[in-house]
């Protein structure tokens, strides 16, 4: 095969993967949707696996100007996802923050409550009662 049927070929084969995915990963306009789920819909595994999988097809081929822009093309899928990955994370700490602070406000309240109890003189309640006990 000649080097540049060889080429062409491989420039179609980047330009069909390039092709396929410009959709593929596009979040959809829901205003209800998870950003954390739109955010992983937007990470383009798929394109990332077939360029990984171009780039190994051909072990044995100097590193052409194919070949570079192929490696461009996968290094800004990976930064892409690391931008999108570090989102999620964000999302997560936030959410992880914001239950902390709902717990938080909830213990206060519940002591609040214990106390106004407490200098009312009523008992409090220890849980739900044992089995067999009466009500």
């Amino acid at each position: 095969m000649s080097a540049t049927r060889d080429a062409s070929e491989r420039l179609l084969e980047i330009e069909r993967i390039l092709a396929q995915s410009k959709t593929a990963f596009a979040p959809a306009g829901d205003a209800d949707a998870d950003p954390v789920q739109l955010h992983l819909a937007s990470v383009p595994t798929e394109r990332i696996r077939q360029f990984t999988a171009e780039l190994r097809a051909r072990p044995g081929i100097d590193h052409d100007d194919i070949t570079v822009v192929t490696m461009r093309l996968l290094l800004n899928d990976y930064a892409t996802a690391v931008a999108h990955l570090r989102a999620v994370a964000r999302l997560a700490v936030s959410r992880v923050e914001g239950a902390a602070v709902t717990i938080r406000d909830s213990r206060k309240q519940l002591r609040r409550e214990e106390k106004l109890l407490l200098k009312r003189g009523m008992p409090l309640d220890d849980g739900p009662p044992a089995p067999g006990a009466s009500l």
